[in-house]
């Protein structure tokens, strides 16, 4: 499993970032039910996760129609050390999804 940071548009015409999850296929998995902040232990990785951010402002714009299983915001876990700590939403589909900025960190 992968995942980046991804730019999303929510109900009310708002735009945050989330962290998406793909599966090894490239399809996406899941994402974050709530926004995640920057965040680093030391100044430069701080600044390496605000780079993250601005390839994100590169990709296209999500909603949550496009994750699979999100209307029925079933949680699982977070997987990796690297996620910040948001439960992903949605459950494991083998539906083709927009795949753009897909990549391991």
């Amino acid at each position: 499993m992968t995942w980046n940071y991804r730019v999303f548009r929510d109900a009310k015409d708002a735009y945050v970032i989330r962290e998406v999850y793909y599966e090894e296929d490239g399809s996406i998995f899941a994402c974050t039910q709530d926004a995640v902040e920057p965040f680093g232990e030391t100044v430069e990785e701080l600044a390496q996760d605000l780079k993250y951010f601005k390839q994100a402002l590169k990709l296209p714009v999500l909603t949550m129609a496009d994750i699979p299983g999100a209307s029925a915001a079933k949680q699982t876990k977070a997987r990796g050390k690297k996620t910040s700590g948001n439960q992903p939403v949605a459950k494991p589909s083998k539906a083709k999804s927009n795949t753009a900025g897909k990549g391991k960190r």
